[in-house]
């Protein structure tokens, strides 16, 4: 072979793992594929902590022998579904650190935390053989008071009392969910908060605090403009995980973000979006 035909073929081929490494980093996804890769998201509330929500519910502790026992059935039955790639509620610059604690956990050098992504997550992954789980959350706050709705609200009464109410009014309902889970199994509250009309209620709440603001100030809208970005960046995180028709992606989530993950990835059509109660329903 010549030397310009030699160079030719290499900067061919250059070019060509080129463009396959771009795709890997932004994900393979075809909308007019016929063969889609499949996306389950399932809701979950946070079993570890309080959480840093507006609303902190108590929650049951998982950790209780019972409860061990329920988390392995529900486990069973999201085999079924057979992902081959498992997101969790994690940040990406967490990615590394959470693949160290998970590989000491494959090691038995790792005694699970209460947190849905050690007790459901790795669970599930280490069940399946997966040599690896993926953090895909993002959740950057702007240093801008423009998006700041409690400081806004608290320099008015009106606004102030109108932000009480809503708050009130959420721990209620939280409160009283709550109750009803703390007497279901742990699949049975999956169940629960995984119905559409559920998924649809918990995200309602953002239009009320989208009220907040007056004249030519929109800070609740600012605000939520944010939680749509924080859970638009989550989903694209989840498409560049995506490497192959093939995948089977199942993502555990807090529940409050079901409703625009969900809604992203229909509308992108990039994937075959299932419903989790079609596992959680499951017989084992």
């Amino acid at each position: 072979m010549k030397l310009s035909e030699t160079i030719f073929v290499l900067g061919f081929c250059l070019l060509f793992l080129s463009a396959f490494d771009a795709k890997a980093q932004i994900g393979i996804v075809d909308r007019d594929a016929k063969a889609k890769p499949t996306l389950v998201i399932l809701g979950t509330y946070h079993m570890g902590t309080a959480g840093n929500n507006v609303v902190n519910p108590k929650v049951t502790d998982v950790s209780a022998p019972e409860r061990q026992k329920q988390i392995i059935e529900l486990v069973e039955r999201l085999e079924k579904f057979k992902p081959t790639k498992i997101a969790v509620e994690c940040d990406v610059e967490d990615d590394a650190k959470t693949q160290e604690i998970y590989d000491k956990y494959l090691s038995g050098s790792y005694q699970l935390s209460k947190n849905e992504t050690n007790q459901i997550g790795f669970r599930l992954a280490k069940d399946l053989g997966h040599k690896k789980v993926y953090c895909v959350d993002w959740g950057i706050f702007p240093d801008d008071p423009s998006y700041n709705y409690e400081k806004y609200a608290s320099k008015d009464a009106g606004m102030e009392s109108f932000l009480k109410g809503i708050y009130q009014n959420l721990k209620k309902e939280m409160d009283a969910r709550f109750e009803k889970l703390h007497s279901l199994s742990v699949t049975d509250q999956l169940i629960f908060l995984n119905q559409p009309d559920q998924m649809e209620k918990d995200h309602k709440i953002y239009f009320d605090l989208m009220r907040i603001g007056s004249g030519r100030e929109y800070v609740g809208a600012n605000y939520v403009s944010w939680i749509y970005r924080r859970n638009l960046i989550i989903f694209d995180n989840i498409v560049r995980i995506t490497d192959s028709p093939d995948d089977r992606i199942l993502v555990i989530y807090g529940f409050g973000h079901l409703k625009l993950l969900t809604q992203f990835a229909e509308e992108s059509d990039f994937y075959k979006v299932e419903s989790s109660l079609k596992y959680l329903k499951s017989k084992k």
